[in-house]
């Protein structure tokens, strides 16, 4: 089983693409496709045909996947963007 940088539960942030600058709590790793579904990002919406549960049809939207390289753990990104305070001369 691979190891990444990020799992299930993990806050986290988007450094590159669409959602950049977003975060949200990771809802599940997709191993064999190295992508994750965060928590209210990259939204996408699914057709469902009519059903005895759903008699009308619908349109739903559900998370789609971020690849794990466009993430980044919320902490050491808060770490990284806090800039030293300036040397008094």
């Amino acid at each position: 089983m691979q190891k990444f940088h990020v799992k299930r539960g993990d806050q986290v942030v988007v450094i590159a693409g669409a959602q950049k600058g977003k975060s949200g709590k990771v809802l599940e790793i997709l191993a064999a496709k190295q992508r994750a579904r965060v928590e209210g990002l990259a939204m996408i919406k699914r057709h469902e045909k009519k059903s005895e549960k759903n008699p009308q049809g619908a349109i739903t939207e559900r998370e789609g996947s971020i690849h794990l390289s466009n993430l980044m753990l919320q902490s050491v990104y808060d770490a990284s963007t806090r800039r030293p305070k300036a040397a008094s001369a």
